[in-house]
């Protein structure tokens, strides 16, 4: 590999005491209680090999780089924890914050650039990981909080999606107090619906339909806006932790939520609005599409033989949306990355129930 024939030189921003001993072959980790060697399925690597690897990816040979890239890649995404670390011990200009650190204005531009690109990728190749095992057969839909995250982690790959699933917990918990088994299900709903369209105000994004971060659950919970789809999983995701008996359901053009009960509908873009079962024949009609009763009816929580879940297309319509997005804007790597996720999702092997 390039980097066995490249002799070590620490830059000046790792601190001293860390790089103590490099030169001599000792193997010092980016900062105290981190391992020594990263673990994974190619092998062990020791710290220093990765420092190594890390400086290397700042040479000013684009070839050079391209190779350390690679070579990264090809170690795997047990790197992660050792590059995240090293991309924030990247000092920062006067008056900058660490997330203007990673592409402007940084003392080494050149490699914080290329650290954010290398952590990237490598995060891609480890949601396609988390996204397979998501997907193994099971007599359950597949897991829509884990799939929605993911979807999310994918189109910002250096977010923390832990706190921002903590948030659903938190407003979960806040509703507690409103929301009970002991109350009947549309009671419960209109609950929800008051704290999330009233109470904190979430509401379709109709300025800037198509930007991307509408179909990310983390930034729609942080900005409180959203698209159909994406506002109604979070409704789905609420109900879920509180035992509300609801199910999304895909119109032409739009998405709602039904409470499983009775044919009460609630159209999460319009702040809540609710609906009958005629309303959403008339939304099919606007959309050109003859009303079928069938696609208003609620289904049931195990998946049939041969058939997809609800989960299962929620999440695959979230992913049509992002490509055609990416359609629109001519954004061809995207577009690969969405176009991935959504075959390993529509070539999953579905699952079979005993007769």
């Amino acid at each position: 590999p390039l980097v066995k024939a490249c002799p070590w030189h620490a830059p000046p921003w790792i601190p001293a005491q860390l790089t103590a001993g490099m030169t001599e072959g000792g193997a010092r980790p980016w900062a105290r209680g981190m391992p020594l060697v990263a673990r994974g399925a190619r092998g062990m690597h020791s710290a220093n090999t990765i420092n190594a690897l890390i400086f290397l990816l700042s040479d000013q040979d684009q070839r050079i780089a391209r190779q350390i890239h690679h070579q990264i890649m090809n170690m795997g995404t047990e790197l992660l924890p050792f590059l995240r670390h090293a991309r924030e011990r990247m000092p920062l200009a006067p008056g900058q914050s660490q997330g203007h650190a990673l592409t402007r204005d940084c003392r080494d531009h050149l490699l914080a650039q290329r650290l954010h690109a290398v952590i990237a990728d490598l995060v891609h190749v480890d949601i396609e990981q988390q996204w397979v095992t998501l997907l193994t057969p099971s007599p359950q839909d597949v897991d829509l909080e884990i799939g929605a995250f993911l979807i999310a982690q994918a189109g910002d790959p250096h977010a923390d999606m832990a706190p921002w699933r903590q948030c659903l917990d938190d407003m979960a918990a806040a509703l507690t107090h409103l929301v009970a088994p002991s109350h009947n299900p549309r009671h419960n709903a209109l609950a929800i619906n008051e704290y999330l369209f009233q109470t904190l105000q979430f509401r379709g994004n109709t300025r800037d339909y198509y930007d991307p971060d509408n179909s990310f659950l983390h930034r729609v919970l942080a900005r409180r806006v959203g698209i159909p789809i994406s506002l109604s999983v979070l409704y789905l995701l609420l109900s879920q932790r509180l035992n509300v008996p609801v199910i999304g359901v895909g119109v032409p053009g739009h998405f709602l939520v039904r409470l499983q009960t009775e044919p009460l509908f609630i159209d999460c873009f319009n702040r809540g609005k609710l609906l009958t079962e005629r309303d959403c024949a008339q939304v099919f009609r606007n959309s050109g599409v003859a009303f079928d009763h069938r696609h208003v009816v609620p289904c049931s929580p195990l998946v049939a033989r041969g058939a997809r879940g609800m989960h299962d297309r929620i999440l695959a319509r979230m992913l049509r949306n992002l490509i055609a997005i990416c359609d629109n804007r001519h954004e061809t790597v995207e577009r690969q990355r969405w176009n991935r996720l959504l075959t390993l999702l529509q070539h999953r092997e579905l699952p079979s129930h005993s007769p």
